[in-house]
């Protein structure tokens, strides 16, 4: 698909991510001169026409939200049964990779990114679009600090149905909610649940549920409790992890009715340092409540009463203190055995340092992280690097140095090479504005000036490269900008007959203005110019030419000599 041109105008680069369902590449616009992102189903895809059909119901309806805190849709079409989207191309890194390099995030900067979110949610959701894949990888940050929440171009219209890909739901198992990963139809409260999930990511650095497999973590989302937040980071305050907590009910009646009261309870806490959040938290069903036994009074009244009425049947109250004797003995026996093994496991592993893997291949640096006894993590980052070459290590999150211990998983940061850049059309731009659009870019420039009768001074004539072609960040650009008319140095007119100065003159394009004055010279010569002779002039501009007429009559001179002669 790279190279290929969409509706005439988008222009394919390089593929930049691929999902479940679409692949994303970062094009060019010709007719708005401007970088997008396309979004274009796999072929597999569409083959299903209801699928087809919703993909693009769906498209436009995300594309008719317009909300700072979301990622613009500005086209939705089809040509030669490839479906597209197009969107806002964004510079910047996920909140996965943001998250991953700080390690966790403090609580005010955690509910800022959270509130930012639930505004976008709060836009969307009035406009009946709910996402259904709010993760971390789906939060932008812009090299200007505003944050963007991308791809609603696969979200679903609120009286839709879930779209599905091989009877597999998509999106991401590890934000999903737990109707979600029983195959129920996505709500406005599931998004609610993956911002939940986000926020307890952001404050403690690590996904609430993990395991093995997609569906082992699917059916933690749907069976099992949440370890609270505060044990992972003990300095989160306990209004924050009551919202936390109460965003990821596994029942949706439980957690915020909406959006809007959600983003409300943030800002409460951004204001307040409080939460509205209930107190306690509640864990699915009933039957997954926390029970509360009865006051040990009773328990003695009741074993008072039985001793006044059988002061001699002490053997039998053995008897049935029996079974608790026995559960607490189990229990010691797994509670030692149980923090045998957390040692064991967790607190007694050998540390390793990081290895230096910068410029390694990439099949190296997994081959040195494995000898090492680390764990490279199966999700690969790209960045573009103008130094390691494609294929090879930019870094390590942790950082190469770093100790840690074994069996860690560590992200491995990949170059894609240099970032090339189509070259923008500058053709008949003013020079401020061509360097404006160069520097925006971050391309080297070198500028020619020239003249030209035909493209106005200070205008760009033409370029090197030419539009569009495909510049490295290493390569230059050559842009011709225009002097404007060549200027014609005038030639040197004086002693020349004035019929020669004259034809010269109309064939220079300059207007001759004679004026003659009795000279020595011949009559009809040039005596004078204005400009002088190797002065600039432009077309059209007047000369002016002083022609001798010639010396004064004879007789005038002869009549002055008779004058002068003595008498004799």
């Amino acid at each position: 698909m790279v190279g290929k041109q969409l509706a005439g105008r988008y222009k394919l680069l390089e593929m930049v991510g691929e999902g479940g369902m679409a692949q994303v590449y970062r094009g060019w616009d010709s007719l708005l001169n401007r970088a997008v992102a396309v979004k274009v189903l796999k072929e597999q895809m569409t083959g299903d026409s209801a699928f087809v059909k919703r993909f693009r119901r769906e498209a436009q309806a995300a594309a008719g939200l317009s909300h700072p805190n979301i990622v613009s849709i500005y086209d939705v079409g089809e040509e030669q049964n490839v479906h597209f989207i197009v969107m806002e191309y964004l510079d910047g890194k996920n909140l996965k990779q943001y998250i991953r390099e700080k390690g966790r995030l403090s609580a005010t900067e955690a509910v800022s990114i959270a509130a930012r979110i639930a505004e976008a949610l709060v836009e969307a959701h009035a406009a009946g679009v709910i996402h259904r894949d709010i993760k971390p990888q789906n939060i932008i940050f812009l090299n200007n600090g505003q944050i963007k929440v991308a791809d609603f171009g696969i979200a679903i219209a609120a009286d839709g149905t879930t779209l599905t890909c091989a009877d597999k739901i998509i999106g991401s198992v590890h934000y999903f909610s737990p109707e979600q990963a029983r195959g129920s139809l996505a709500e406005k409260r599931s998004d609610l649940y993956s911002l939940g999930v986000i926020l307890y990511e952001a404050v403690t650095g690590q996904v609430p549920f993990q395991g093995e497999s997609p569906v082992s973590v699917a059916m933690k989302h749907v069976q099992e409790p949440v370890t609270v937040p505060s044990k992972l980071a003990s300095d989160l305050p306990a209004p924050l992890e009551r919202i936390i907590l109460k965003a990821m009910q596994k029942d949706p009646g439980r957690r915020y009715l909406s959006a809007a009261e959600f983003l409300e309870d943030l800002r409460y806490f951004q204001r307040e340092g409080n939460s509205r959040a209930f107190t306690t938290p509640l864990f699915g069903s009933d039957d997954d409540e926390t029970r509360v036994m009865g006051p040990l009074p009773e328990i003695r009244a009741g074993q008072k009463q039985e001793e006044e009425d059988d002061r001699d049947g002490k053997e039998s109250a053995k008897k049935k203190n029996r079974p608790l004797i026995v559960a607490i003995v189990f229990l010691s026996v797994a509670l030692i055995v149980g923090l045998a093994l957390f040692y064991y496991f967790f607190i007694n592993v050998p540390e390793v340092e990081i290895p230096e893997l910068r410029s390694l291949s990439y099949e190296d640096a997994v081959e040195i992280l494995k000898e090492d006894g680390l764990v490279p993590n199966p999700e690969v980052f790209y960045v573009h690097d103008n130094a390691i070459p494609e294929g090879h290590i930019v870094k390590t999150v942790p950082f190469q140095g770093r100790t840690v211990r074994k069996n860690r998983e560590i992200d491995l940061y990949v170059s894609k090479g240099p970032e090339n850049v189509p070259a923008p059309n500058l053709y008949l731009r003013t020079e401020d504005e061509a360097r404006i659009i160069l520097e925006g870019l971050g391309l080297k420039v070198s500028w020619v000036r020239e003249h030209n009768s035909d493209i106005p001074e200070g205008k760009v004539i033409k370029q090197l490269p030419q539009a569009e072609a495909m510049l490295s960040p290493n390569e230059e650009m050559v842009v011709y900008v225009s002097l404007g008319v060549k200027p014609i140095l005038i030639a040197k007119l004086v002693g020349k007959h004035k019929n020669e100065a004259v034809a010269y003159l109309d064939q220079e394009g300059l207007r001759p203005l004679l004026r003659y004055e009795e000279s020595e010279e011949p009559a009809d010569t040039v005596i004078k110019q204005y400009p002088e002779a190797g002065e600039p002039v432009q077309k059209g501009q007047q000369v002016d030419l002083i022609i001798s007429s010639g010396p004064p009559p004879e007789e005038e001179q002869a009549a002055g000599e008779d004058e002068e002669e003595p008498e004799d």
